[in-house]
């Protein structure tokens, strides 16, 4: 009897051995995970070996000046949305269901009111097979249910899936990066607990669209790394003693090399984005000279993010000069948003308390600004702005 019971503990530790060994032992997921960011230098490794800056500006553009969409898209980019909405209806009048997901969009969430309308015009969209339009109709996601209710359905997400997967089966990197976010809502919103399969479909849309020039799946993908967000806890063997996570030097050269082919090819957000690991020098991906020397390049491209202000101001502590075209681009963004017509905007008030409050130094006097007033017209004829929104990305920064 005694000797059965030992073969049977025997047996049960060996059982529970080997469970705990296949249990702890990386899967070939967690190994790619694991693996960091060197999978995509290896798969973009042409992409890679020109470090030139693409002479097109519109190069990472969702649309083109000849394209219908692009004068819409620009008005709600300067945030002007009744210019877009006059521009829109006679595309949604057409039948253009894109011209109906950007009206849907803009109309969503202006009053407890609009959402009816916004839901309509989303299920017109959805019907005539946009996918982005149905999986927007989606009754797990609140942003549905809040306003369009009635207009909700699952049926209208798993409609929008089947068309995402097929075209992101065939290289459509926006119909992939579409599916991941969607997995994202699905778990809850927590973007940081990849599933294999959630992992798999941004892998792929990450360099499906760096192909074809399209970076948002490749700078979320980079942002995990950056933040250690999909290292296995068996992995994490360079943490430091608060708890995050040490980037390799390797893993920064490959994050940092990625995130300037973007860059490179004029992704006005991978270039406003915060893609530094840490604030401190010492862990920063990038510094703050390449960033300011980025931003101000792409301002003809788009000057309607603020954080070239800080970048003029930097300037500005050794050549005073550099004042008078920060101010410029100041002007140029209060055209933009105002018909046209000058007046001591938003923009120029903005760039002004930066300069004071937060660099210290002496702003223009009124023979200064006349200058900057000068140099602004000069600048407004440089102006070839890109299309950053798209399906994926709806707000504007």
């Amino acid at each position: 009897m005694k000797i059965k019971v030992k073969n049977i503990l025997v047996i049960l530790f060996v059982i529970l051995a080997t469970y705990i060994a296949v249990e702890s032992y990386p899967s070939g997921f967690q190994k790619k995970i694991a693996e960091g960011p060197s999978f995509l230098s290896r798969q973009l490794s042409s992409y890679l070996d020109d470090n030139k800056v693409n002479s097109d500006p519109y190069a990472a553009s969702r649309y083109r000046p000849e394209d219908p969409m692009y004068s819409p898209l620009l008005a709600i980019q300067y945030g002007d949305k009744e210019r877009a909405e006059t521009l829109l209806t006679p595309l949604v009048e057409k039948g253009d269901s894109e011209a109906m997901f950007w009206l849907a969009e803009i109309t969503y969430g202006q009053s407890i009111y609009s959402g009816n309308t916004a839901g309509e015009l989303f299920k017109k969209a959805a019907e005539l097979g946009n996918p982005y339009a149905a999986i927007r109709l989606d009754n797990r996601n609140i942003e549905c249910t809040r306003y369009m209710g009635h207009h909700c359905s699952e049926e209208w997400g798993e409609k929008g899936r089947v068309i995402l997967k097929k075209l992101a089966e065939t290289g459509d990197a926006r119909a992939g990066y579409a599916l991941f976010q969607h997995d994202v809502m699905l778990d809850g919103g927590n973007g940081v607990s990849l599933g294999e399969d959630s992992f798999s479909t941004l892998a792929k849309a990450a360099v499906d669209g760096v192909k074809d020039n399209y970076y948002y799946p490749l700078i979320t993908l980079l942002n995990f790394y950056q933040l250690n967000a999909s290292y296995p806890v068996w992995n994490r063997i360079n943490d430091s003693d608060d708890g995050t996570h040490i980037l390799s030097e390797k893993d920064k050269e490959i994050i940092k090399s990625l995130y300037m082919l973007s860059v490179n090819n004029n992704d006005i957000y991978s270039i406003n984005v915060a893609l530094s690991y840490r604030k401190s020098n010492k862990n920063s991906i990038l510094d703050d000279e390449y960033i300011d020397r980025q931003r101000i390049r792409t301002l003809p491209i788009w000057s309607t993010k603020f954080g070239y202000a800080p970048a003029y101001a930097r300037i500005a502590i050794l050549d005073r000069d550099a004042l008078f075209q920060g101010a410029a681009w100041a002007i140029v963004n209060d055209i933009m948003r105002n018909d046209n017509n000058f007046d001591y905007g938003r923009w120029l008030t903005s760039f002004e308390y930066i300069i004071t409050s937060e660099f210290n130094q002496k702003f223009l006097d009124q023979n200064e600004l006349k200058k900057s007033q000068e140099i602004s017209k000069e600048l407004i004829k440089t102006l070839t702005p890109t299309i950053y929104l798209d399906e994926n990305q709806t707000y504007v920064l």
